[in-house]
């Protein structure tokens, strides 16, 4: 497996710090954390003209996360209809929480929580004791006058009492002030993994360590917000904010275990799948880009549901990447004793991506981990075992074993184009099967 190294700059940096993320309410699973937010209205982003130039002014966009998940067709802008979540639940988890493995696409429920925001937490004594957040090295404007500052609702802040001293305490918005946005009975919003909050920062593709973002380090579970989801919960003014977070099933919202956090054996169902990020990769960034890239295309799937499909050029490709989960406890490719690897695929067109009908000669698929530079054996589609086919794609299967892999190791699938000149394909229910289900871990206080 070849990956572009466009790949590496997407997979997240790890920390070696460990998070506390105390149990708040056993009966529930919430547990402990904190939170700022990115990306922002220019109706309230133009009141910081000093933090950085528009239209983002210095806080950043949740529009193009480290999962991947941004369609593009290579001739237009791109703006938050390219993404495939409300933007209100687009969100960054930081590298150093303990479920931080296979986090893309992974969804949490979030309450905010009223109270002296935590820095980190002393580890010098039994109980871990709460350190307040510095607000001189944070999010506060000087000579702002906050209170004129109102949110895209019109609702302005109820202030910082302990600004004198230098620490930030956040009034969440109560019933009234929360305008029926929040989800009842507990007061929350529902978040959707798109992003990573990174402890260090790097100088592109080198190991020269440029900066840290203090929120994303530390010992405290920290979860990086879209803007518009921050402002449901509480007053943007505030920047950060105290929470309680609990893992949840996408789809049904049911409270799942927090450790080990899930990963979807079905890799590419509808959409991607809680655990997998998302990467069309080119072979040489600087000169040969992806020309289209579509996460979902609508009626190209089996059946006629959504289908993946991307134009890329020879030795481009798409990989499918569950992020650092060869930890323990993860490892996709083991987890759940899975024999086999099935797929849909169909040869599409750049005309009109997400027609088209049959196995695409030059196309090849491999298993590995681009994290860590480990590539196992790479296998053509046409020497696969041919089954069913549906809406022009044909199913696929291989027996995991024959890319000589060794397994814990691996958390990455990838299709490459092999073909001198590009190549149109499209990829539907792309799961790892013959094995026992995947357990979601549904939470119980038991």
């Amino acid at each position: 497996m070849k990956c572009a190294a466009a790949i590496l700059l997407l997979l997240a940096l790890v920390s070696t710090a460990s998070a506390i993320a105390p149990v708040t309410n056993a009966t529930g699973g919430w547990r402990a954390g904190r939170a700022t937010f990115y990306g922002g209205s220019q109706q309230y982003l133009q009141n910081f003209p000093d933090r950085g130039p528009a239209p983002e002014y210095g806080f950043g966009t949740p529009l193009y996360g480290s999962c991947g998940y941004l369609s593009q067709d290579g001739t237009e802008g791109v703006d938050f209809s390219n993404v495939p979540f409300p933007v209100d639940m687009l969100s960054a988890v930081a590298n150093i929480n303990d479920d931080y493995p296979g986090s893309c696409g992974r969804c949490y429920e979030i309450q905010c929580s009223t109270g002296v925001v935590v820095g980190n937490y002393s580890t010098a004594t039994a109980t871990p004791t709460a350190i307040p957040y510095n607000t001189s090295t944070g999010f506060i404007e000087p000579g702002l006058d906050y209170d004129t500052v109102a949110d895209d609702y019109n609702r302005y802040w109820n202030g910082n009492p302990l600004m004198s001293k230098d620490e930030l305490f956040t009034q969440c918005w109560n019933g009234t002030q929360a305008l029926g946005l929040l989800k009842e009975p507990d007061n929350s919003i529902y978040i959707h993994v798109t992003d990573n909050c990174p402890c260090l920062q790097y100088d592109n593709d080198s190991t020269t360590i440029t900066g840290d973002n203090p929120p994303c380090c530390g010992n405290v579970n920290h979860f990086d917000l879209s803007y518009y989801g921050f402002e449901k919960l509480a007053h943007p003014n505030y920047g950060l904010m105290n929470l309680q977070f609990r893992p949840v099933d996408c789809y049904t919202k049911v409270p799942l275990d927090y450790l080990p956090g899930y990963i979807n054996e079905t890799i590419y169902g509808d959409n991607i799948e809680t655990g997998w990020a998302w990467y069309p990769y080119p072979a040489a960034p600087a000169t040969n880009a992806v020309n289209n890239k579509q996460l979902q295309v609508q009626g190209a799937g089996v059946g006629g549901s959504n289908a993946t499909c991307v134009d890329v050029n020879s030795e481009g490709g798409l990989s499918l990447v569950s992020r650092l989960a060869n930890t323990a406890g993860y490892q996709p490719f083991i987890a759940n004793n899975a024999t086999t690897l099935s797929f849909y695929v169909k040869q599409t067109s750049a005309a009109d991506i997400g027609t088209g009908s049959g196995v695409p000669a030059g196309l090849s698929v491999s298993i590995g981990n681009s994290e860590t530079a480990y590539y196992c054996t790479g296998l053509p589609l046409t020497s696969l075992t041919a089954g069913v086919v549906s809406n022009g794609l044909t199913q696929l299967t291989v027996a995991i074993s024959q890319f000589d892999c060794n397994l814990p190791l691996v958390d990455e699938l990838s299709f490459q184009n092999t073909n001198a000149g590009a190549l149109q394909f499209c990829l539907d229910d792309i799961a790892l099967t013959g094995g026992s289900p995947a357990d979601p871990h549904m939470y119980s206080s038991v």
